[in-house]
């Protein structure tokens, strides 16, 4: 072989390697520097070790904003993960007519631009702030993930279900001892890409209240952002990053170990 055809792959590997190095690799590397540091942007940047992270762990406003966030991505995971289930158990039904009229309607929110949707939920639930938000997200993201478990019901054998009846289980049985395991890598997926998105929340609030009132909606994003481009304590938003980068992942790998735990 030449050494112009060994060298080929790499050649064709090249591109993603540089562009996961610049996007990726090199803003976390800075973030982790920068979140040592004391920095407003502009004057270069003065190294104080774990400040800022001593400095977060005594903030009120960030404990408020870590507490709303976690709050909000507890009742936004259990009702989206309902709700989408059932809708999909109920869309993958033989009696159910125009399925795909249904189909098209609740997939219809999340192709509404978020500003007039959060406009409309401001109007209708201005006094209620957190949970105005989690309803928003909730509706709005319901009909995305209800097509993905959709389509993990119409993989699953039909022979299984078929099985599963003429040895006498009901169709609660059926759906709750043969549906739902077969459904472990659907739904593992659903959760951990749901749960991403909703520690990362921060248009509705934003949007809709703000954070207030009284940082009654105030998230670790928007705290994020005010911090770094309000009071330019840019230092101080890096290490919040890092913090909620470290929280998401390991939200996550605990959730795709419980997941994948059966197919170890």
């Amino acid at each position: 072989m030449t050494p112009h055809r060994r060298l080929a792959p790499y050649l064709f590997l090249a591109p993603f390697f540089i562009m996961f190095g610049v996007f990726w690799v090199w803003p976390i590397l800075s973030s982790v520097y920068y979140s040592l540091t004391k920095w407003d942007g502009m004057s270069p940047p003065r190294f104080i070790g774990i400040g800022n992270y001593l400095a977060l762990a005594e903030s009120a406003d960030f404990t408020v904003a870590v507490w709303n966030t976690v709050f909000a991505w507890v009742v936004y995971e259990g009702a989206l993960v309902v709700l989408a289930t059932s809708l999909a158990l109920l869309l993958n039904s033989t009696l159910l007519r125009c399925r795909r009229l249904f189909q098209a309607a609740i997939l219809a929110p999340i192709t509404v631009a978020l500003a007039i949707v959060a406009l409309i939920f401001q109007l209708i639930y201005y006094r209620l702030a957190l949970w105005a938000i989690i309803i928003l997200r909730v509706w709005r993201a319901t009909g995305y993930y209800t097509l993905m478990i959709l389509a993990g019901l119409q993989s699953i054998p039909g022979e299984l279900l078929e099985a599963a009846r003429i040895e006498g289980a009901t169709e609660r049985q059926t759906i709750l001892r043969v549906t739902l395991p077969l459904l472990r890598p659907i739904l593992g997926f659903v959760v951990v890409t749901s749960s991403i998105w909703a520690l990362q929340l921060f248009e509705e609030p934003w949007i809709l209240t703000s954070g207030g009132p009284s940082n009654s909606t105030l998230t670790v994003v928007m705290y994020l952002y005010l911090t770094s481009f309000r009071f330019f304590k840019l230092g101080s938003g890096a290490a919040i990053a890092v913090v909620l980068t470290i929280l998401i992942f390991l939200l996550a790998l605990a959730q795709m170990r419980y997941f994948m735990r059966d197919e170890e």
